[in-house]
């Protein structure tokens, strides 16, 4: 959907980006929704801003984390990348 802009689900054909999924922190602020947040005394650390793709047709919603390729995997508790065989 994210490339073809159709829906893999209705085969509509309008879909919808955005770009900055919001949250909201134990304060009631709003802030990006992301990946992955370690929480450090004095600050948080944010990896990865979520991304949606919504059809506009059926509402199915893809999830995507912008940047991908640059995620610190090290600092991810428990991740790992996965490598396909062959």
């Amino acid at each position: 959907m994210r490339t073809s802009h159709i829906c893999p689900k209705c085969k509509h054909r309008e879909i919808l980006f955005v770009p900055h999924i919001a949250d909201r922190d134990d304060r009631d602020n709003v802030r990006p929704l992301v990946l992955h947040v370690k929480h450090l005394d004095w600050k948080d650390e944010e990896l990865g801003q979520i991304q949606a793709y919504v059809c506009r047709g059926c509402g199915y919603t893809e999830l995507y984390t912008g940047h991908a390729d640059t995620l610190p995997v090290n600092k991810i508790e428990g991740a790992k990348v996965l490598k396909a065989k062959g």
